[in-house]
């Protein structure tokens, strides 16, 4: 190779070859690293590369949330009729109107529907309908039909509740072991074939009691152990509209309350007044839950409510990417090589460039709403998807892990004693990225401490 030839490859990419890579190979992992307070690159490899992001995807979602709805967003449910109220009998229709807060659960439903017996009604005389115009209609993660039984992979929707999880919740009454459903599903028979065990301590619950699902019967069969006193493992059950009906039948029995005659999907009258009404909590509290704990359905909820709330087409799908991407063009970030699919990273589809997902993390980290971005963060060793992870490094370290069967990611931020920041984006894609997760925290953690070095002035 001529000199000029090499001068000319180096001009090009300087700091191509700074990062030591360790047993990765160059061409399945991308790097980007910048300090926040500073306006050049620390350092880079292959940061123009289109990558499968995993759940780091989740971070342009809650910047754009953050950006397009603010920190005091909040989701509104709504009960609505346009039928009397006579002699605490509804005459008629009640209409629930469901905007896909992805925090709804058993607890906000029970509080929505107490307060719709303080306002006085008892029975329901007509149906349940479910107002679901909120969402046109809910994006896509494809690829993934083999994990439709698994809490992870359950779609959004305007009338999700405890994501669509109910749970089994064991405990022992006179030396036998019991279990209950939460909620309560009305349309379920459990069948209770536990055994007393022997075991000295619980742990997974899950390893002592076996549950199957049959029609409307779920059986839970095994020997478990007196330890496992209040343990609880989840049973995905159900359509989501069928979900929402059993869940609001069994609270509202609860409460004392009588009917409704049915359920069915239906579109709230201009005329009808509103009955209760109950806002979530602002939206920091969503993204502390997704991004900590990478919660796929709560992210795509956000997402498609970037959608709603800046409606363009009427297409929520279309009117998300659109949001994203327009903010995109007002912060002055380049628009490729970003593929959408749903915000979260669910997704055999989604794309992005180390560098253009670096742009984003010192954008949300030098704006208004830098404290609520990085808040939402796993602390390194100490919580969510981190606790076990950096432990040499520990809380200084805030970064989002992303995990499919090909890759692995992690981006966020190192802050340094005297308070300097260094953004960091790793993204791996790789037959073999279930093994190299190690090295791909090495490689973090080489940056880290390189940066750190600089900091000090050492060579």
């Amino acid at each position: 190779m001529s000199l000029r030839l090499m001068m000319a490859l180096l001009a090009v990419a300087p700091l191509a070859f700074a990062a030591n890579l360790g047993v990765l190979r160059a061409d399945e992992v991308a790097l980007w690293a910048a300090p926040v307070e500073g306006r050049t690159v620390f350092d880079e490899h292959r940061a123009d590369a289109a990558m499968n992001p995993a759940s780091t995807m989740k971070l342009v979602t809650s910047w754009a949330a953050l950006n397009r709805l603010g920190p005091g967003y909040r989701w509104r449910s709504e009960l609505k009729s346009n039928a009397v109220l006579e002699n605490g009998v509804l005459r008629g229709d009640l209409y629930w109107i469901g905007r896909g807060d992805p925090r709804f659960d058993s607890a906000r439903l029970t509080e929505l529907l107490r307060q719709l017996r303080l306002r006085g009604v008892q029975r329901i005389d007509g149906q349940l309908l479910l107002d679901k115009r909120a969402f046109s209609r809910i994006s896509s993660a494809d690829g993934f039909d083999g994990d439709a039984e698994r809490v992870f992979s359950v779609p959004p929707d305007t009338h999700l509740s405890n994501l669509k999880v109910a749970w089994l919740r064991y405990f022992y009454e006179q030396g036998r072991p019991q279990v209950v459903l939460d909620p309560p599903l009305p349309g379920f028979r459990l069948d209770n074939r536990l055994q007393p065990g022997v075991a000295a301590s619980c742990g997974d619950v899950r390893e002592y009691a076996e549950v199957s699902v049959s029609g409307n019967g779920i059986r839970v069969s095994g020997k478990l152990p007196p330890a496992c006193d209040g343990a609880a493992s989840y049973v995905n059950v159900l359509d989501n509209d069928g979900y929402a009906a059993q869940s609001f039948a069994a609270i509202w029995q609860m409460l004392g309350g009588e009917g409704p005659r049915g359920i069915a999907q239906g579109s709230t009258p201009p005329d009808a007044r509103q009955l209760v009404r109950l806002d979530s909590e602002p939206l920091p509290q969503a993204l502390n839950d997704i991004n900590k704990y990478s919660n796929n359905t709560m992210a795509r909820s956000v997402w498609l409510t970037l959608g709603a709330e800046n409606p363009h087409s009427g297409d929520t799908v279309a009117d998300a990417q659109l949001a994203v991407r327009s903010l995109l063009l007002e912060r002055g970030i380049a628009a490729e090589p970003l593929q959408l699919e749903n915000g979260a990273g669910l997704s055999r589809r989604e794309r992005i460039s180390a560098r253009q997902l670096g742009a984003i993390l010192l954008d949300a980290a030098r704006g208004p709403y830098a404290a609520e971005f990085i808040a939402s963060l796993p602390l390194a060793s100490e919580d969510g998807t981190l606790r076990h992870r950096f432990a040499g490094l520990g809380p200084r370290l805030r970064l989002k892990t992303g995990t499919l069967g090909d890759t692995r990611a992690l981006a966020g931020y190192w802050q340094a004693p005297s308070g300097q920041r260094l953004a960091i984006v790793a993204l791996l894609n790789s037959a073999r990225a279930a093994q190299q997760q190690g090295a791909l925290d090495a490689l973090v953690g080489d940056v880290v401490e390189r940066y750190a070095a600089q900091l000090q002035g050492q060579p």
